[in-house]
């Protein structure tokens, strides 16, 4: 930290972070394929490897035939196997230096001689990737990167869409995986607002957007609050009551208007108070803001959805990033506009579209679209676990970081055959995200075999010397993740 005139300021390039290799920029000695999408603050990598494992393959007997040469019932071989794996990593580019260097210094052996790169900074920094990785830089078109990510992650992660409900008893609202993802909108605020209409794997048109989106909202946010920072804003956003701001209906005509169907309750006119108003807090502004542009966006996207007869409406970019505050008020704008008929949707993992994009562009020969993916929830972090508030024993862990782990499945997925209707179909009978008691009962069953668990994997590898240092290492490991779940049930 340097002081200068006053203000406080960060470095840029912050070298001070360590890199524990098996948490973060795991498997990095079988790394292949490499991607980067770059944006305004936040860098997202990916790769590819290979990961070697055992597997336990069981063959039964049936003694009512001649096969059965025993009495025993089955028998069980272990067998070594190699599966694909998918690595997503994200972090602030003030750290792009450093994981470069890291990314360097510990691959093995890689055929990679080009790393796909998406994103408004990959031209920023594509001498700086070029030397530090010796790969060439081929930049790839960043609306095709992110509708080729959105695609992706809606066919292969089940409940990757949500709806977000503040005051219900649960906040996320988990989407079952539909049988076909297409046609669907998708809202992109980032520094201004592109709405884009996608009609099948590689069918997208951009049919609108706005000058008026997230940038906007910070840029003027900064002038109103003299606070620069983006998070900050939210922060204050969240704490501010925009009604000492804003000129509701009932401030001009006493109540509602109830011939026209206005409530007395609704924004008559953003900032409308503001000449007049004894005092104004910063907070009250922020909130204020966040409406304005908010109601903004909503009633475009419900315009151009209703133009182009399409329900499902996804919204992403930086100003959502998983923020409740911004969620809440894109969600009330499309509830008010739609009369509840189109619902917004969110994706848990919209922060990777871009770099998922760029990765899959590099490993089209591979054709990665032919197989399954599933989630790989034991290296990837949780929705909101970068979120101080609302998990800090993960924020303290692993510092900026947000990871994502694919792993390719044996058979390719398809939707059941034979049911009537597979989009209504719900295979869980216990919500373990919703229902504590549940959830409490079977944390406490993990966490009561672990011990069990550990003695048996000693006892089945006597003959290794590294064997009680890496049974002691899985019971550690293990038992965070279960805290984790305790404190992050989603």
């Amino acid at each position: 930290w340097t002081t200068a005139g006053g203000v406080t300021s960060r470095h840029t390039m912050d070298k001070s972070i360590t890199l524990p290799p098996d948490e973060i920029f795991r498997n990095l000695e079988n790394a292949k394929r490499f991607a980067i999408d770059i944006g305004g603050s936040l860098t997202k990598l990916a790769y590819y490897s290979t990961v070697q494992h055992k597997v336990a393959k069981v063959r039964s007997f049936d003694h009512a035939t001649k096969e059965a040469t025993s009495d025993e019932l089955y028998e069980i071989s272990v067998q070594e196997e190699v599966t694909a794996r998918l690595h997503f990593i994200k972090f602030e580019n003030a750290y792009i230096e450093t994981c470069l260097d890291f990314v360097r210094d510990h691959l093995v052996n890689t055929d990679t001689k080009v790393i796909k790169a998406t994103g408004g900074g990959a031209h920023k920094f594509k001498e700086l990737i070029e030397r530090k990785l010796g790969l060439r830089v081929d930049k790839e078109d960043e609306m095709t990167c992110l509708i080729k990510g959105c695609n992706f992650v809606l066919r292969n992660i089940p409940h990757e869409a949500f709806v977000y409900a503040k005051h219900a008893d649960s906040e996320f609202r988990f989407q079952t995986t539909q049988p076909d993802i297409f046609p669907y909108l998708l809202v992109n605020i980032g520094s201004g607002v592109s709405i884009v209409k996608v009609e099948s794997e590689d069918k997208f048109e951009r049919i609108g957007g706005s000058s008026i989106g997230g940038g906007t909202f910070w840029g003027l946010g900064a002038l109103l609050t003299k606070t620069k920072r983006f998070d900050e804003l939210l922060q204050l956003a969240s704490k501010g009551q925009h009604t000492s701001v804003d000129m509701l209906v009932k401030d001009i005509y006493g109540g509602s208007y109830g011939s026209l169907g206005l409530t007395g309750d609704l924004i008559a006119s953003s900032f409308g108070k503001s000449a007049t108003a004894d005092k104004e807090f910063r907070c009250y502004m922020a909130k204020s803001l966040l409406h304005m542009i908010s109601n903004d966006i909503g009633q475009l996207a419900c315009l151009y959805a209703k133009l182009h007869n399409l329900s499902r409406v996804y919204f992403g970019g930086f100003f959502i990033r998983g923020h409740p505050v911004t969620m809440h008020t894109i969600t009330y704008s499309i509830n008010f506009f739609t009369k509840g008929e189109v619902q917004a949707l969110f994706l848990r993992h919209e922060g990777y579209l871009g770099a998922i994009g760029a990765f899959l562009k590099g490993a089209e020969e591979d054709n990665p679209n032919q197989y399954s993916w599933g989630e790989n929830y034991a290296g990837s972090s949780g929705l909101m676990s970068v979120s101080p508030d609302m998990n800090p024993m993960q924020r303290a862990r692993s510092g900026t970081f947000d990871m994502l782990e694919m792993d390719r499945l044996e058979r390719k997925l398809v939707n059941l055959p034979l049911l009537q209707d597979a989009s209504s179909y719900i295979p869980d009978t216990v919500d373990l995200a919703e229902d504590a008691l549940a959830r409490e009962y079977w944390l406490y069953c993990f966490e009561e075999a672990l011990d069990g668990v550990v003695k048996r994997a000693l006892a089945s590898q006597p003959d290794m010397p590294e064997a009680a240092e890496r049974a002691e290492k899985f019971r550690q490991k293990y038992r965070h993740k279960l805290q984790t779940l305790r404190h992050q049930p989603l």
